[in-house]
């Protein structure tokens, strides 16, 4: 069964300088050599999958093969986050063993940029691979002072890329054609070793190419 101290909805939080460097972009699907994110990894190296739409059954895939592949911890940041009964089914596919496996995921979804940053804390602590959806979603909170998304999405990066040197960390953002959005990408973008850009093709077709 999967780990219910952070499956259950909603996750118990209460809702109260970057060194840019170059980076390869990497675009179409021929993206079968970046699995290096998976196994094996070269630690210190940090993966952004920026997508052109919201594919969700290809990222309940992604999912799933995280899962089959040991322990590991999921933030779902955006607005969307796997249905545990939809979760079991895409396991079952792959393995009998469907209880044990899903024990393998630890998801936590945070309300807040400043809960997003208090969870990359946690995950330092909890040492294991992370995958992170939707990264920039609640930094486009305009209710949020500007100033403070800044400063804290300058604080989330470093952890991020910290993280990246003891575990693997892949980060999925959508490509979106609004100002908070070209305003804020940069700031992962700097942080990352490779950027895999799905172009016009779908978000299945790149993590197919990723995985396999």
């Amino acid at each position: 069964m999967v780990n219910e101290t952070r499956f259950d909805y909603p996750v118990h939080m209460d809702k109260d300088s970057i060194i840019p460097k170059p980076l390869q972009i990497v675009e179409g699907l021929n993206l079968s050599y970046a699995a290096h994110w998976l196994t094996p990894y070269h630690l210190g190296q940090l993966l952004l999958v920026k997508t052109v739409n919201k594919d969700r059954e290809a990222i309940l895939e992604l999912i799933t093969q995280w899962i089959l592949r040991g322990s590991f911890y999921l933030i779902a940041a955006g607005e969307w986050l796997p249905d545990h009964d939809d979760l079991r089914y895409s396991v079952c596919r792959y393995t009998a063993a469907m209880d044990e496996v899903l024990d393998h995921l630890t998801l936590a979804r945070p309300f807040t940029c400043l809960q997003l940053l208090d969870l990359l804390m946690e995950a330092d602590k909890q040492n294991k691979p992370i995958l992170i959806l939707d990264v920039l979603h609640l930094f486009y909170d305009s209710d949020v002072d500007l100033s403070l998304r800044y400063s804290t999405l300058e604080k989330c990066c470093q952890y991020i890329r910290r993280l990246s040197f003891s575990n693997p960390v892949a980060v999925l953002v959508p490509d979106m054609d609004i100002e908070d959005y070209r305003r804020f990408f940069p700031f992962v973008a700097s942080i990352a070793d490779e950027i895999i850009e799905t172009g016009r093709h779908s978000v299945n077709e790149a993590v197919q190419g990723l995985l396999f």
